[in-house]
């Protein structure tokens, strides 16, 4: 029997574990207290701690999103840099991602194409939220150095009429064109759209 040192896959939160196998650092493990829920962790090292809670070793997995499958948690917090929160599926972010979030760790969702960005607070048991959110990117340290990443526009699009001459008729169609980018203050691209790019790879090319 020996003791080792399992930080949390979600918290991020060291936990003492008591297995009576022989554990690898790095390896992805499934543990508990009692009669409580399982929590996932990755084993950091061996340790000769005996604290109380010590937790006991359940079982092995291939990655922090393995052991979440079948799990008692469904779904994952956020709460929106404007100070809203949602939950989103466990199992939808780790398909997505192809890992875990970490506490504190800021993503970007989208919502009808509409980029947003939000901080992970933690998992829970709870049935995720009806939405249309989707990860996109991430994670960024800071909801400020996510928000930066977004594009951002200004004014009102302009559109330009196509007048398109065919044998059989003339048709006219709405064509979106090109739009000069620049930067502000904070570092981040904004797309002028009430403006119209000329020249190399614009209406001219």
């Amino acid at each position: 029997m020996a003791n080792y040192i399992v930080e949390g896959c979600l918290d991020g939160l060291e936990y003492i574990v008591s297995a009576s196998t022989t554990l690898s650092p790095l390896e992805v493990i499934g543990f508990n207290f009692g009669e409580e829920s399982e929590i996932c962790g990755t084993v950091i090292s061996v340790t000769e701690d005996e604290p109380i809670p010590l937790y006991s070793y359940l079982h092995s997995y291939i990655d922090c999103c393995d052991c979440f499958t079948g799990g008692t948690l469904q779904s994952l917090e956020f709460q929106n840099c404007d100070g809203t929160t949602f939950l989103y599926s466990i199992s939808g972010f780790c398909e997505v991602y192809g890992s875990n979030p970490r506490k504190d760790d800021v993503f970007q969702f989208s919502e009808d194409g509409i980029l947003f960005c939000a901080t992970f607070i933690d998992g829970k048991e709870d049935i995720p939220d009806d939405n249309n959110y989707f990860p996109e990117n991430g994670p960024y340290n800071t909801c400020n150095e996510c928000e930066t990443e977004i594009p951002r526009s200004a004014n009102t699009e302009v559109l330009l009429c196509e007048q398109i001459c065919t044998e059989s008729g003339t048709t006219v169609v709405s064509v979106t064109p090109p739009h000069p980018v620049w930067t502000d203050g904070y570092g981040a691209s904004v797309t002028q759209l009430n403006m119209i790019t000329l020249g190399g790879n614009g209406l001219n090319s």
